[in-house]
């Protein structure tokens, strides 16, 4: 399945800020977002076609 995730920038704005206390932040969100351009069902359902996407923490290792 073929999908585009699209931020705005207010998101965008706020990992900016958290990527100088979490190094790892934006490695992390690229890895979910090339699993959710793969497979956009994954996750919990939260109904009417929206899902709640898990992800690992790599600043805890």
């Amino acid at each position: 399945m073929n999908c585009n995730v699209l931020t705005i920038p207010q998101f965008e704005k706020d990992v900016k800020r958290l990527a100088k206390k979490f190094k790892a932040i934006k490695k992390d969100l690229a890895s979910l977002i090339c699993a959710l351009q793969e497979e956009p069902t994954q996750g919990t359902s939260l109904g009417h076609g929206l899902f709640y996407p898990k992800s690992q923490d790599n600043s805890k290792k």
